[in-house]
């Protein structure tokens, strides 16, 4: 039927991969990155349960009575030492991983699949389903992400689910959706396609098996950039008190640098930097592999 089937698109994606591996060491670096926020966000509830006293290394609630007056800088006791109300900060940091975490897969998660469904169907399709669908993220298009979050932060506050939703419903259906419509379109004119169609395979068999295995690059280039627009997001409206976060990076920041100078012991230079790099990384981790990424399924790219 096919004269390019999903195991010889599966081969060359694992090519791809190997040759990202191998050639990348940006990738290299970006991983290992993500790899140690992973590690904070499990090694967290385990610490928690086996090594830390809850009393005083609760990330919301803790309080070392031992340590007083509050802040304190980094000792043996509290690595990165504890913020104006005696709190772990590094209990905090590991704490707030999670929450990055669980809004940047949720977001990238729903934006990449309404943009890759929406790009494979419009450029299958064509015709009047494919204007309507173009028109919409044409709409959507106009309607940024971050601006949306801000506006509607302002209104009502969000959790991390909520953020994670609301995100990746705008920025699916904007411009990743376009984008991949191209792709699709690019895939569409191959005689695989137009062999499966002859053969009688069925929109949703051409679709599933040809149009998205040849998709994959794409999927994995939009998921880790819009990982790193979520998390950017949600740090900025953590930072204005514009969120219910209980616990992320953006509100660790945005509470040090509001109790920074009120404390009359000391500045908290030690408990504002650790979330604010943690911000950096975890972002500069993303935009790593997802550049290193582009770098392997761009051909032009790949040249230079």
């Amino acid at each position: 039927m096919s004269t390019e089937k999903t195991p010889r698109a599966g081969y060359r994606a694992a090519q791809n991969f190997q040759f990202f591996l191998s050639h990348s060491s940006l990738a290299v670096l970006g991983l290992s990155i993500i790899v140690l926020f992973a590690l904070m966000a499990l090694a967290h509830p385990i610490l928690m349960a086996t090594v830390w006293d809850r009393v005083t290394y609760h990330p919301l609630v803790g309080f070392d009575y031992e340590g007083i007056p509050h802040p304190n800088l980094p000792s043996w006791k509290h690595l990165l030492g504890t913020d104006a109300l005696g709190r772990d900060v590094l209990s905090q940091l590991m704490f707030a991983t999670r929450t990055s975490f669980g809004l940047g897969l949720v977001a990238a998660t729903i934006a990449t699949t309404l943009a890759t469904l929406i790009g494979m169907i419009s450029a299958h399709y064509g015709g009047a389903i494919d204007t309507l669908l173009m028109g919409m993220s044409d709409a959507f298009v106009l309607m940024p992400p971050p601006i949306v979050l801000l506006v509607i932060g302002l209104l009502v506050d969000m959790n991390w689910l909520a953020m994670g939703l609301v995100f990746g419903i705008f920025a699916g259906l904007g411009s990743p959706a376009i984008i991949a419509k191209s792709y699709g379109q690019s895939i569409k004119v191959k005689p695989y396609i137009e062999a499966a169609r002859i053969a009688g395979g069925s929109n949703w068999y051409i679709i599933r098996v040809h149009y998205l295995p040849n998709m994959i690059s794409f999927i994995l280039v939009n998921f880790m950039f819009i990982v790193t627009q979520s998390v950017l997001i949600e740090a900025l409206l953590s930072f204005f008190g514009r969120t219910q976060m209980r616990m992320s990076w953006g509100t660790m920041v945005w509470f040090m640098q509001y109790t920074f100078r009120i404390s009359p012991f000391r500045d908290q230079w030690h408990a504002i930097i650790p979330p604010a790099l943690a911000i950096m990384l975890f972002c500069g981790a993303f935009y790593m592999v997802g550049r290193a990424l582009d770098e392997v399924v761009n051909p032009r790219l790949r040249k230079r």
